[in-house]
């Protein structure tokens, strides 16, 4: 999985994410695949882009659809929304495709085993099969696949600052694209393993509401039950914090979650869990005067040798097709 943060103040935003990757093996295990996961990145001058949840599609990971598209499309100049409605499209067909690949290989499966009347059906990230058993009756089957989430910040050619929330594949007109905040709004918004961050800020778990003894009150003292936890999250000036202040809360957010990610398995109320989050903490500020601009970014190395790819132009036939 992953942690990724927008912290949003007067003066701009930071971004941050993690680096670590993993992912389940034939016997379904969770492994660690990488500590070196690029998943913030650069869309423009003014907007960059943070990302959590599946990590490949059509065997290219995030990163290679993020340049895939940026030279298909010259974001240089979009609003915000335009950008997140570019990225939600491209990748909302690359995973619909992921999803029925993904059902295709399972009823298959089903019908080299010898079952009979396999179908399959969808419901968002959720593959939902059917089919006959040996003695003949009905058996249904769901397995849900990894989601993706992109938030992404910036600032809009008229200098409003904006932070969308994308989450494939919700639908576009619902959840798929969210306003998270807007023109003077400050705060910090998170995707990815966001548990152990949201009991520190709001002090406690949303495992509550699954609590039995939460479940059989009415709605109304369930509601003010909630209010009056809602009421434990800690006050925070999100509006007068510096940018160094947002650098160092998003810093310290993900490390917290690391730590507590290796000392711990899951909880009592749900135990079993795998640590998603670590490796090297990727940060950039996206302020109305600098734009975007990287602070603490990882690179290739060897030892002392280090090589930043971005520096080195383009072959030809990598360049922007929007504006060759």
């Amino acid at each position: 999985m992953s942690l990724a943060i927008i912290t949003t103040t007067n003066e701009g935003n930071i971004m941050a994410a993690d680096s670590m990757e993993t992912y389940k093996n034939s016997i379904g295990d969770t492994r660690e695949g990488s500590q070196t996961r690029m998943k913030l990145f650069q869309l423009n001058s003014r907007v960059g882009a943070v990302a959590c949840g599946l990590s490949f599609l059509e065997n290219k990971n995030i990163q290679q659809h993020m340049m895939e598209l940026k030279r298909m499309v010259d974001f240089e100049g979009l609003p915000v929304y335009d950008i997140a409605e570019k990225l939600y499209d491209h990748f909302y067909g690359k995973y619909d495709a992921y999803l029925k690949a993904s059902a295709e290989r399972r009823k298959k499966d089903l019908e080299e085993k010898g079952f009979k009347k396999v179908t399959f059906a969808f419901d968002l990230e959720c593959v939902i099969l059917k089919y006959l058993d040996s003695g003949g009756k009905e058996v249904v089957q769901k397995f849900f696949q990894p989601i993706i989430e992109f938030l992404i910040c910036g600032y809009d050619p008229d200098g409003t600052n904006k932070v969308y929330k994308i989450t494939i594949p919700d639908p576009k007109e619902k959840n798929g694209i969210v306003l998270k905040l807007s023109k003077d709004q400050c705060g910090a918004t998170w995707i990815g393993q966001t548990d152990v961050l949201v009991r520190i800020i709001r002090g406690w778990s949303p495992q509550v509401k699954q609590l039995k003894t939460i479940q059989e009150l009415t709605d109304s003292k369930r509601a003010e039950f909630l209010k009056q936890l809602d009421d434990q999250e800690y006050l925070i000036n999100w509006g007068t914090m510096t940018l160094q202040d947002a650098i160092e809360f998003s810093d310290l957010a993900i490390k917290t979650t690391e730590s507590i990610q290796k000392i711990t398995d899951g909880t009592w109320m749900l135990p079993g869990s795998s640590p998603g989050v670590g490796g090297p903490i990727d940060i950039a500020v996206v302020t109305p005067e600098k734009g975007f601009v990287w602070v603490q970014k990882k690179y290739l190395h060897v030892g002392k040798e280090v090589v930043d790819l971005d520096k080195f132009p383009a072959l030809a036939e990598f360049k922007c097709k929007a504006n060759p």
